[in-house]
């Protein structure tokens, strides 16, 4: 990641990111995946709609790859994304190797390309050396609109009290302390080198398995063209993009700021420990700059369709989420309707298009 940061982790085909996959919509692809571990393993078509024995959920029943073993895959995309390849975990597994670094970018040609770009860029965002804290919950401040609903922010604080008073800890969460873009931290790896009025379409995933991502590049706008993979409706230029947990951003970005700069992390601490890339101009030198942008609310939204379309839902279905703090062996336990969901039970918890005890209303 850097000279002085080198890093042991499994990997696909011998780098990281593991190598861009570009297939096309409609037509069949074969993959032969080699498993040269000692441990039985997964391989997750993230964002795709593919059967069982494919997808890569060993909870839903797809077969292990056995250790030093293959299995040969088949499926059609079915449309336009572009996704991520990501190991699945079995329990037991330790966190280095839940969340280390097995993943790469997946695209998915679309029948028909609009262009208005001069070239791609593909980004993989993801951070290394897992561990784990007991921390508090991320800040979402970022989210628009932002809607509070009193008695649920009172309900959720006194839970929170509660545990404190009984002398229980914050439960345990999954922290990093090294960030990367395409496998290497911010000033160690090549830079991206654009020329002036180029129009450059960003491919951005967030490997993360549990970190949400900002992404801003300094003078400059992102106008977001597709959302995990699917073109937005109301394409829309924005100054900072923010990428949940294994979402995926398409973006063209107008180069017509000359200079060198740092695309990175809004976040100070994670960008100085990798989490950035350098854009560095034709003919221009010097070390790259970075200048925080102003306060920018994340709005999905803004992505959709202007005005109300009248179609009435066929069916509603409300989900309540809470946290139990600490009360799962230290980790938090996390409930929808007060219910956890069992891996032992794998019981549906909504039925839609009849009555349940549970849910659809």
């Amino acid at each position: 990641m850097a000279p002085d940061r080198i890093i042991s982790t499994t990997i696909y085909n011998g780098v990281f990111p593991g190598p861009l996959l570009r297939f096309k919509e409609g037509q069949q692809v074969v993959v032969d995946i080699h498993n040269d571990t000692d441990t039985p393993e997964q391989l997750h078509w993230h964002g795709q709609t593919v059967p069982v024995d494919v997808d890569g959920a060993s909870e839903e029943g797809t077969p292990f790859i056995p250790a030093h073993g293959m299995r040969r895959i088949a499926f059609t995309p079915g449309r336009p994304d572009c996704d991520s390849t990501i190991r699945t975990s079995r329990p037991c597994r330790s966190v280095q190797r839940t969340y280390g670094g097995q993943v790469g970018t997946v695209y998915i040609e679309p029948k028909h390309e609009p262009g208005r770009y001069d070239r791609e860029v593909f980004l993989m965002l993801k951070e290394f050396q897992p561990a784990l804290s007991r921390g508090g919950d991320m800040d979402m401040d970022f989210l628009a609109p932002a809607t509070r609903v009193k008695a649920l922010e009172e309900a959720g604080g006194s839970a929170m009290r509660a545990s404190m008073a009984k002398g229980m800890p914050h439960g345990f969460e999954v922290g990093y302390s090294l960030f990367s873009i395409n496998g290497r931290m911010l000033g160690h790896g090549d830079p991206i080198r654009v020329k002036a009025g180029e129009r450059v379409l960003f491919h951005i995933v967030n490997g993360s398995a549990t970190e949400i991502r900002s992404l801003a590049l300094p003078g400059h706008i992102f106008e977001v063209i597709a959302l995990d993979g699917n073109p937005v409706p109301t394409s829309t230029q924005i100054p900072v993009l923010w990428l949940g947990t294994a979402e995926r951003v398409s973006a063209i970005v107008e180069m017509n700021h000359p200079g060198v700069w740092v695309m990175g992390d809004l976040a100070d601490d994670d960008r100085t420990r990798g989490m950035g890339i350098v854009i560095e101009y034709a003919g221009k030198a010097g070390k790259p700059k970075w200048t925080k942008p102003a306060p920018f609310k994340w709005d999905y939204t803004r992505f959709g369709k202007s005005g109300a379309d009248g179609q009435a839902p066929d069916e509603t279905i409300e989900m309540t989420f809470t946290k139990n703090n600490a009360a799962s062996q230290g980790f938090n336990e996390w409930r929808i309707n007060d219910v956890a969901f069992s891996m032992d039970k794998m019981e549906p918890m909504f039925i839609c298009g009849r009555e349940s005890a549970i849910g659809c209303a």
